[in-house]
């Protein structure tokens, strides 16, 4: 019997379709990919990347505020010695997160690194909100 897995397409339709405003009413509000998970509510957006193994000082994040990707990547060295052998491992993350036009570059950007996540809060814009309408009897 043959089984069907996911495409990386169905993977990278699915990340770019939450990440560019084209949510339709089925979306959810929350998307996870491997070491990389996203929620948001009417006020910002988070981000949580796993990166295990990787100091604070070992993470650079960038914003490219004209193509409008935020940039995450980590390189930390791995050593431990065991009885008669050293074991050396290079530890590699890199994550790139389109950001759709919701999402407010001139605010600040909060990043915290704690136990291997990184995770970062970013401001959207005001004009995204949905206006509240008060209704009055006639």
């Amino acid at each position: 019997m043959r089984q069907s897995y996911p495409s990386l397409f169905d993977h990278l339709n699915k990340f770019y379709t939450v990440f560019n405003g084209c949510c339709n009413d089925s979306c959810q509000t929350q998307c996870c990919s491997e070491g990389l998970s996203i929620a948001e509510d009417e006020e910002r957006l988070y981000i949580d990347a796993s990166l295990p193994g990787i100091k604070s000082d070992e993470i650079k994040v960038t914003l490219d505020p004209r193509t409008r990707q935020l940039l995450i990547s980590g390189e930390g060295k791995h050593e431990r010695e065991k009885a008669k052998y050293l074991l050396k491992s290079c530890l590699n993350y890199n994550y790139e997160i389109p950001l759709s036009n919701e999402v407010n570059l001139d605010q600040p950007i909060d990043a915290v690194s704690k136990d291997g996540i990184l995770s970062i809060t970013l401001s959207k814009n005001r004009g995204h909100k949905p206006l509240k309408i008060e209704v009055k009897p006639s």
